[in-house]
């Protein structure tokens, strides 16, 4: 068992088959993170990534699995992968979408909607869960999320979305629209998945202080003060490891009491930022970038890229919840 933080990670034994999962803009596999947290078994089939430093990630963590790459690569045969997926994961490129861009929308080679909707009519899939920022829904009037909404449902999906505020699980401030798409059994509903995953939260029984303890990595019995929770992480690691800050930035600053420093006011550990995502502690340990230890500044990249792992755990938790039930339903139908 490992721990992230306050939170005990279990390994998943027996049960259902493994969910087989394609996971594309995979980064340093939140997607996989979130699985483990929630106990659910997982067969990453495979994943695609174009980042250099998430790719290493990936290639020292699950070695096995194959990296197809840029997912726009017209060399890569998709129909093979059809029938053999039971959920396909995506963190889509935000930055075409994001309002700290330029919002090009559509307009910007990053943007992957097409491309994505393509592979989803050839892999078939049953579910689909996508993570973007809130700005995928306005950028350029909106067309890139009618595109989307428009060939899922084409498609034969369910397609709900919802955004959720990682700061009602883990101690960061993300809001980010989750987009989750089912396509086979008639009575799932989509939507109500995303509001009891978002629901999970309150009933938790996290209290601020734990929290604020896990913001923290304190020893000998230090005491944090502020913040409760960090600001928004992000790939350039503003207000964690770059030079100087902006206003916006303070609330990235630790103030703790140190038994015998005193008052002390720091930036986040990278611990601290791995945390803040809800990954387990461990989760980067023993990786290696062109040969050399993970420096801050390349954390800091991955982090900021990354799913906060426990609200994509308890969205995959009602997924799995809705296809036991379904499951069992045609099981007595049969009977």
């Amino acid at each position: 068992m490992t721990t992230t933080g306050n939170t005990a990670l279990a390994e998943p034994a027996g049960g259902p088959p493994p969910l087989r999962t394609l996971s594309f803009c995979t980064g340093m596999a939140g997607d996989k993170a979130a699985f483990q947290l929630a106990g659910i078994a997982c067969e990453m089939v495979a994943v695609a990534e174009i980042n250099p430093l998430a790719s290493a990630v990936l290639a020292q963590k699950f070695p096995n699995v194959p990296d197809l790459g840029d997912i726009t690569n017209p060399a890569i045969d998709w129909s093979f992968y059809h029938g053999k997926i039971d959920i396909l994961t995506a963190g889509l490129p935000c930055q075409p979408h994001s309002i700290a861009g330029k919002r090009k929308g559509t307009g910007d080679i990053r943007d992957l909607t097409d491309p994505f909707c393509d592979i989803v009519e050839k892999v078939q899939p049953e579910w689909i869960l996508v993570e973007n920022v809130e700005g995928y829904r306005s950028s350029e009037g909106g067309k890139a999320w009618r595109t989307l909404h428009r060939r899922l449902r084409a498609g034969g999906y369910i397609v709900a979305h919802r955004v959720i505020d990682a700061a009602d699980f883990v101690p960061q401030r993300r809001k980010r629209l989750w987009i989750l798409a089912h396509r086979g059994s008639a009575g799932v509903s989509p939507e109500a998945l995303l509001a009891h995953a978002a629901a999970g939260a309150a009933g938790s029984g996290v209290i601020e202080s734990e929290r604020q303890e896990a913001v923290a990595d304190p020893a000998g019995g230090t005491s944090v003060l502020y913040p409760p929770r960090l600001g928004t992480l992000v790939a350039s690691g503003s207000g964690l490891c770059k030079p100087g800050m902006t206003g916006a930035d303070l609330h990235f600053l630790v103030v703790q009491v140190d038994p015998e420093a005193g008052l002390i006011v720091r930036r986040p550990t990278p611990l601290e930022a791995i945390r803040a995502q809800g990954f387990p502690d461990d989760w980067l340990d023993g990786i290696t970038f062109k040969g050399k230890a993970l420096s801050y500044p390349r954390i800091c990249q991955l982090v900021g890229n990354a799913w906060p792992v426990p609200v994509a755990a308890a969205i995959l938790t009602e997924v799995q919840k809705a296809r036991t039930q379904t499951q069992t339903q045609e099981m007595a139908a049969a009977a």
